[in-house]
């Protein structure tokens, strides 16, 4: 008996449980069914209404405009506007047409925006407001200009006419108030019973009401908070859940930002279905109550049975789904048994799907990044030894402007089947542009990264579009470069970030280059600092014309003095702001800096042209020949004083991009350099597609010059190749006046160099150039 009594208790807790869960989700279900269903005819109205609203606000506009425009063209009209003496029938014709036309204020200005006649129908003195001039070229040239404004804490349809005589005369204006009146007739038209507020943002950002059509000191305290950006909304306005339509009205100052919120409570919309809640809640305490009873009545005769139900049951939530037999055929503990066997299977096969789903990327069927970690850590407890492979796709975001979402699943799906071509496991795809596969190999992930290389050089077939694609790789070893699954994943990536960088695109985990990138981008940081508060300032290397022995143009070397760091060598900092990209804002400072101080010294009397170095990232950026063209034009400096010296490698990590802006910025009559030549390619077929005047020795060739008989010969023939392309020849690193004597001999046309000058601040390199005689003033 006592064991019976607890098997009836266990069997009704269970079944009572099982209730209380379908119930809680069908109710869950049905309240959000419900309220969205609610919510969306809601807006649907708001959204009706609002169309409703703009139709009326048309249609006033349109009557006011043409009465307006009949005034106006009234010769009698126009000829007492003219007559400083019959101001009374200008006051009288005013008045009777905005109580014609229902109008709340009108009012007309004369040429200097003074005032002549007004009138309103308020109370006090009538409301006038200053007509703004694109209003007036829109009337004169339209013939009427419209645009809600905000007067007095009022909001108003302004309507302007000009007075033609047949210039303009005079500017006739009529408004419509938008009130309480407007808001209920719009009120009046809406199926539900909405509300309209008009409300107008102050100078100090904040918006006011200016009309309601109730309730106007909670809409008041509701605008005392910031309202959010979307046109539809869902608030807590005067303790009720409401959902709001913002309806911007066109206005003369688009920081007024006057608007129409019309709005409806939620909870009153609700309020018809209280008595299905009502009945809902019935329905269960009933079926709570049937369910205790014939659970108990049930137990008493299918106790065994259900106790090997019950064990079956156990045995699933282990994980075991095994059938049970029926003890019985043809009876209700048979048919039931029958059922338990069917919902076993239902189960088992809803699990296996869900488990598929959640180790699989629903996009592409490959293992996603969770599956991929189990397979990492199952390695890790059967290998001693192994390597994961992180594969980045690249231009994905460039495909996706020019494919369908279809087309870039096809596309991951055939770079997955390629790379399970060549891996040892399965490929799992653990980012939206990244695959990973486990090589257990770990001798020949050299070889298999350079076979996924060459993979990618075959482009990819998808619907017809031939799609080529590109990859970089990040590899990690195990055990050597982590002990668990996080930890080589996330190692893979920092190697992947190196091999975006190498010319072969890939590369292995490298734990320094890992460390030194937390420097790095702390570095980075203090330079966009140090930037904004000055600690980065030019010191000015001259350059020496051989022919006039006059300085006419100087270098622009970069100096960081930091706080913290103290000096920081520009070797040390630029590179790293090219890899990460902060080399724009560099870029940005240095040529504001050049150019504002180009144009100073021409102020004084310096003619002197200041020459700034490009980087790769500049010579990609299409923007940039706009902002040195502006900058020339905020300053009023002339292009030849702006000269821009690139290096030979900058400019072949993407020629066909560096051409376009270089020969944009040789269009615009800029100097351009080639910096550092000798150090890269040196070739004659690219020097003759570039827009350049001058190319510049790398000082290692100089440096030595007095004393290599090697670099003579490469310095002299670099000076008469420059010379037969018609190209100007600079010789950096000029250390002694031997150097200095057979580059003269060489004709080399200008010299730069310590022998000359150090790179100095602005103000020593004026009084360096006015002491040594090198410039006329």
């Amino acid at each position: 008996m006592m064991l019976r009594f607890k098997f009836q208790t266990k069997l009704t807790i269970v079944y009572l449980a099982l209730f209380l869960v379908v119930m809680s989700v069908i109710a869950l279900a049905f309240y959000r069914s419900v309220t969205q269903n609610v919510r969306d005819q809601i807006q649907g109205q708001l959204g009706a209404s609002a169309r409703t609203f703009e139709r009326i606000i048309d249609d006033r506009v349109e009557k006011l405009a043409a009465n307006a425009l009949l005034l106006a063209r009234d010769y009698g009209f126009r000829d007492a506007i003219n007559n400083p003496d019959d101001q009374a029938t200008v006051m009288s014709a005013l008045r009777n047409h905005r109580a014609r036309l229902g109008a709340d204020l009108a009012y007309i200005v004369d040429l200097d925006d003074e005032v002549i006649a007004t009138t309103g129908s308020g109370e006090g003195e009538p409301l006038t407001a200053a007509i703004p001039d694109e209003m007036k070229v829109t009337a004169e040239s339209d013939g009427v200009a419209k645009r809600m404004v905000e007067i007095g804490g009022r909001v108003y349809e302004l309507v302007v006419v000009p007075v033609l005589a047949p210039i303009p005369t005079a500017w006739i204006a009529f408004g419509m108030e938008l009130d309480e009146a407007t808001a209920r007739e719009i009120k009046a038209l809406s199926p539900i019973a909405l509300e309209i507020a008009f409300i107008y943002r102050e100078a100090d950002g904040q918006y006011a009401l200016a009309g309601a059509t109730s309730e106007r000191q909670a809409m008041t305290e509701f605008l005392t908070g910031s309202l959010p950006e979307a046109p539809v909304f869902g608030a807590d306005f005067n303790g009720q859940d409401h959902l709001f339509w913002r309806l911007p009205l066109h206005a003369s100052d688009d920081a007024a930002q006057i608007s129409a919120l019309l709005y409806y409570s939620v909870d009153v919309a609700l309020e018809p279905f209280d008595p299905l809640v009502v009945a809902m809640v019935g329905i269960l305490i009933g079926g709570l109550l049937l369910l205790i009873s014939g659970s108990v009545v049930v137990s008493r005769g299918v106790t065994r049975p259900l106790r090997r139900l019950a064990e079956a049951a156990q045995r699933i939530i282990a994980g075991e789904y095994q059938e049970v037999d029926a003890p019985t055929k043809g009876d209700e503990v048979a048919d039931l048994t029958m059922s338990f066997n069917q919902m076993v299977g239902a189960v088992q096969e809803r699990e296996n799907k869900i488990r598929y789903q959640a180790f699989h990327d629903s996009e592409t069927d490959f293992p996603n990044r969770l599956m991929f970690e189990e397979m990492l850590e199952e390695q890790i407890a059967k290998s001693s030894s192994f390597v994961v492979m992180v594969i980045e796709i690249q231009q994905v975001p460039e495909l996706r402007s020019v494919l369908n979402h279809r087309n870039i699943n096809d596309l991951m799906v055939c770079i997955g089947e390629r790379l399970n071509q060549l891996s040892d496991t399965s490929v799992a795809r653990i980012a939206t542009e990244s695959f990973a596969f486990i090589l257990e190999d770990a001798s020949e992930a050299d070889t298999v990264a350079s076979l996924v290389m060459n993979s990618f050089m075959t482009p990819f077939d998808v619907a017809s579009i031939i799609i080529d694609a590109r990859a970089k790789l990040g590899l990690v070893k195990y055990p050597g470069d982590g002990d668990d699954s996080a930890v080589l994943l996330r190692h893979a990536y920092a190697a992947l970030d190196k091999g975006r960088t190498v010319q072969k695109g890939f590369a292995w985990y490298d734990p320094d280059s890992d460390k030194s990138q937390t420097q790095r981008l702390s570095m980075m940081s203090e330079l966009r600092v140090g930037l904004k508060n000055g600690e980065v300032r030019f010191a000015y290397q001259p350059k020496l014309d051989v022919a006039t022995g006059k300085v006419t143009s100087v270098e622009a070397l970069v100096r960081w003095i930091s706080p913290t760091r103290g000096f920081v060598p520009p070797d040390e900092f630029i590179p790293h702001a090219e890899r990460t990209g902060d080399v724009r804002h560099l870029t940005e400072w240095g040529l504001e800096a050049a150019v504002k101080q180009a144009a100073e010294w021409r102020g004084k009397g310096l003619e002197l042209a200041v020459a700034v170095n490009l980087s790769t990232n500049d010579l990609m950026n299409q923007g940039l020949p706009g902002q040195i063209l502006q900058l020339l034009k905020q300053h009023k400096l002339p292009a030849s004083f702006l000269k821009l010296e690139v290096t030979e490698s900058a400019v072949m990590h993407d020629m066909d991009r560096a051409l376009d802006v270089l020969n944009m910025l040789a269009a615009m009559g800029l100097t351009l350099s080639i910096d550092d030549y000798g150090t890269g390619y040196s070739s004659l077929s690219y020097i003759k597609k570039l827009p350049v005047s001058e190319i510049k020795i790398d000082k290692s060739f100089v440096m030595t010059l007095a004393e290599n008989e090697e670099d003579n010969i490469l310095v002299r023939s670099t000076i008469e190749l420059g010379h037969n392309l018609g190209l100007k020849v600079t010789a950096e690193g000029v250390e002694d006046e031997e150097s200095v004597n057979r580059l003269k001999e060489y004709g080399c046309d200008t010299l730069q160099g310590y022998h000359i000058s150090r790179p100095v601040p602005a103000a020593e390199l004026e009084t360096f150039l006015k002491e040594g005689g090198y410039v006329t003033t």
